[in-house]
């Protein structure tokens, strides 16, 4: 009796779902369409009749609408509860928890880092401490998602946790009370010494503005005159965003994006407002694979206006605009509904091909020449992502550095740092500590390698170690502070911009 009325629920609801697109389809004689559409209702009641197990209905008519989905674009997607929460805290850039970053490490739910000013740093969670009971429960077995669902709530609420601590013989019990976390759009900026300012833009949620221009200012008046803005990695976020972003660097006037599509509404042109607060300063911006979407919007409006030189490698071409339409309070469907086009006219959009499920590669062999829109008037490609004006390739890991995983020099720096209190920023992996890490490789992580192997991937293990022993100290901004040093990227950028005092002098020279 409960299947028949799950049935009934599920036939009923779907009805009303497509009775709008049946009225339509109806008008438009669409039979066709409307023939398999009332096919799928048929297998749905079969199925739910006659298999061999008991059905859950919401679930079958889910998997049904991604499956219908994905023979769109890689791009239009059902979200469920948790990827519709995912997309929330994205966007909103909060969400209520004990602010930590965690992951696996050695099959264990481990602090990567605590969030700087959250319940978590300010009871004295550590990277490196083990989660190794949430509520009493062990996390054996733990994702990092299934912790995520049980360590995050509402503000106020109070949540047990037990921590492993390398050094220490009993676990370590916390009861925390979750806060509103706030997820850093600018994780971090910097002067990188004498008058080049850094800034990290790490997504597009509604703070992304308005955090770049403080940090802007805040480099500015300490001193900086020009300023390199990574973009790398950055995978997008709000539209709204990125096209306040950009503002923040065009002068009024000036198109940021445009956007068209099939519907009348998704036709659009975004202008810049606002006059620039510091001038026309030399600007690098950094990208690369990892740069989609939003990030896009504002490199190819700089590379299109000659605001900046675009440093770095191929975008990753995510040029097309999204739509959340609601169905539920907790479900939604996200729905592609646009282009976008740089102020030159390009539409960097990648072509996905169905048939291999991989967005094709076309910036190398597009037909489609623009130029930009300065005095330069330079030649800029479309046809799939923004390509750099400078490429600086990520440099290869030779073999034995390509077989040690991060969890190598985590464990190491955590034992390290235990061992030896006291330090400070300023560390640095010497030939001693060199030596320590090659006996950890081989007696704990049981890598076999020759002398030679090891000595040809010592520059990659100074790096990654001194990388992870100054962020066990200092958390996110400790891992920056020392990534700055060996950053191929950064340190082409701070070259490119010591001997010039202007756009249009670091612009000269390139065709």
């Amino acid at each position: 009796m409960k299947r028949r009325v799950a049935l009934v629920t599920t036939l009923v609801v779907l009805a009303l779902c497509l009775g709008g697109l049946f009225g339509r389809l109806w008008a438009q004689k669409s039979g066709g369409l409307l023939e398999s559409l009332q096919t799928f209702s048929r297998v749905v009641d079969i199925v739910m009749s006659t298999y061999v197990e008991k059905i859950d209905p919401d679930k079958m008519i889910q998997a049904g609408i991604r499956g219908m989905l994905s023979s769109l674009d890689p791009h239009t997607e059902f979200l469920d509860q948790r990827d519709f929460n995912e997309l929330r805290v994205r966007t909103e850039g909060q969400f209520g928890g004990i602010g930590i970053h965690i992951g696996i490490m050695d099959q264990e739910l481990t602090v990567i880092s605590p969030i700087e000013g959250t319940p978590a740093e300010r009871a004295g969670i550590r990277g490196g401490d083990r989660i190794a009971e949430i509520e009493g429960k062990t996390t054996a077995g733990f994702t990092p998602d299934d912790a995520i669902k049980v360590l995050r709530g509402e503000p106020g609420s109070k949540v047990k946790i037990s921590i492993a601590r390398p050094g220490v013989r009993d676990l370590i019990p916390f009861e925390l009370t979750r806060a509103i976390i706030n997820i850093k759009a600018v994780p971090y900026a910097a002067l990188l010494g004498g008058t080049v300012g850094y800034v990290r833009l790490a997504d597009f949620s509604k703070t992304a503005s308005a955090e770049l221009g403080r940090a802007i200012d805040s480099l500015f008046s300490s001193g900086a005159d020009r300023l390199i803005f990574d973009l790398r990695s950055n995978g997008g976020g709000l539209l709204g965003e990125g096209r306040d972003v950009t503002d923040l660097f065009l002068p009024p006037g000036g198109v940021i994006v445009r956007t068209s599509g099939r519907i009348p509404d998704s036709k659009h042109e975004y202008v810049a407002e606002t006059p620039q607060a510091h001038g026309d300063y030399p600007l690098v911006v950094l990208v690369d694979r990892g740069s989609a979407s939003a990030a896009e919007i504002v490199a190819g409006a700089l590379q299109d206006w000659e605001r900046g030189l675009i440093v770095g490698d191929t975008t990753y071409g995510k040029g097309s605009v999204q739509t959340i339409h609601p169905l539920g309070p907790d479900i939604a469907v996200k729905v592609t509904t646009a282009l976008w086009y740089t102020p030159s006219g390009r539409c960097i959009n990648r072509p996905y091909d169905r048939e291999s499920a991989v967005i094709q590669d076309t910036t190398e062999k597009t037909a489609k020449v623009y130029h930009t829109l300065g005095k330069l008037h330079r030649t800029v490609y479309g046809g799939g992502a923004i390509v750099p004006d400078v490429y600086v390739a990520y440099a290869k890991l030779p073999p034995l550095a390509a077989r040690t995983t991060r969890d190598a020099f985590f464990d190491f720096a955590v034992d390290y740092t235990n061992s030896h209190p006291g330090l400070t920023a300023d560390f640095r992996a010497d030939k001693a500590v060199l030596e320590q890490f090659r006996d950890y490789l081989k007696t704990t992580k049981k890598l076999e390698f020759t002398p030679a192997e090891f000595d040809s991937s010592e520059g990659i293990f100074v790096r990654e170690i001194e990388r992870e022993v100054v962020a066990k100290l200092l958390g996110m901004r400790g891992d920056y502070q020392a990534r700055m040093r060996s950053d191929e990227h950064v340190l082409k950028a701070v070259e490119l911009l010591k001997s010039v005092r202007s756009s249009e002098e670091l612009l000269k020279g390139l065709k």
